[in-house]
């Protein structure tokens, strides 16, 4: 049973189980590998035609990085929609910089600034369109885990939707999948400008802890694998009542 025990408390040190379906483009990067990381100060063309660097930008603010490109006939626009959506909906409590950038060599300065009108984010000083250089664009994406692919057949890019959220040129955290919601964008905001947060799901994976952290209020409380940690020390209890029962029993026999 002690071993029973120190297994389970083992388990409540693991963050994550892996699902059995997954959609690769939600699978997220080695964030062992990744986080910390510095991440290149590159020069960029923002969508009003400004030649500017990433920290330049950035003017000491956190960033919150998404890549994209205008002519996705897939998760683009879900994606950057439910950024705009879930932004929204946190109001003006946090400062940071909300950068998109485009890593299809084809895109323009123009394209992202019609593309930041598709969007009615083009008279925002908050969110920046922009491009750059491939080859620049390929170490911030290699630096923040990001990857696409070109698939000839479709005749477009297969790639991942996340968001990469960056604090004094280092990679702090990264939230993936299509679909952002306001807590999960508070926690990865809260993160990046300085705050601890305890812990946070991965995409495709199924939690397994002792403890939940509410973003929106900062309390914890008590989650159900800490009831799984319970079980074996009740089976232990209840098996120690049967032995001295049944010793008892067989005394009274004598």
């Amino acid at each position: 049973m002690r071993g029973a025990v120190a297994l389970l408390a083992g388990m409540c040190a693991i963050t994550s189980l892996r699902a059995q379906s997954v959609d690769p483009r939600d699978i997220p990067p080695s964030e062992d590998r990744l986080l910390n990381a510095a991440v290149p100060d590159v020069p960029l063309i923002t969508a009003a035609g400004a030649r500017v660097t990433l920290s330049q930008l950035a003017r000491g603010r956190p960033v919150l990085l998404g890549f994209v490109f205008t002519r996705c006939p897939g998760i683009c626009s879900p994606f950057l929609m439910s950024w705009r959506s879930a932004d929204r909906a946190l109001g003006e409590k946090h400062n940071y910089l909300r950068l998109v950038l485009s890593f299809d060599p084809g895109d323009t300065s123009a394209d992202m600034s019609a593309f930041a009108k598709h969007h009615s984010l083009d008279d925002n000083d908050e969110w920046v369109f922009a491009v750059g250089d491939p080859s620049d664009i390929r170490r911030l994406a290699e630096a923040t885990g990001f990857w696409w692919t070109w698939d000839e057949s479709r005749q477009q890019f297969d790639h991942a939707a996340m968001l990469a959220g960056i604090r004094d040129g280092r990679l702090v955290r990264l939230l993936v999948g299509g679909s952002i919601t306001s807590a999960r964008l508070d926690e990865l905001v809260r993160q990046v400008s300085g705050e601890f947060v305890r812990s946070y799901p991965l995409p495709g994976r199924v939690q397994f802890r002792c403890v939940r952290y509410d973003p929106a209020t900062g309390r914890t409380t008590l989650d159900w694998g800490f009831a799984l940690l319970l079980i074996p020390v009740a089976a232990t209890g209840i098996g120690t009542l049967a032995m001295f029962a049944a010793g008892a029993r067989r005394r009274g026999k004598e």
